[in-house]
């Protein structure tokens, strides 16, 4: 996730944060664009290697992603 973050993001216009998270059982990214939450990116590792990117920008989608869900077993 560390080489994935250090590819570009400070050239992205209105960065305000950048955090790490963990959405849906896959490391991630939750990104605020002007203090609005605009993008969330998630990468799958199978094995060791990065076998998938996932960027959400959908509002509706993002909707969810202002409150953290608690699981209990």
């Amino acid at each position: 996730m560390a080489r994935l973050s250090a590819g570009g993001w400070d050239k992205v216009p209105g960065l305000t944060s950048l955090r790490p998270a963990q959405v849906n059982g896959y490391p991630a990214f939750i990104v605020h664009l002007d203090g609005e939450l605009g993008t969330v990116v998630a990468v799958r590792i199978d094995d060791g290697l990065v076998a998938g990117i996932y960027a959400v920008r959908n509002p509706a989608k993002l909707s969810h992603m202002e409150r953290e869900t608690v699981l209990s077993r």
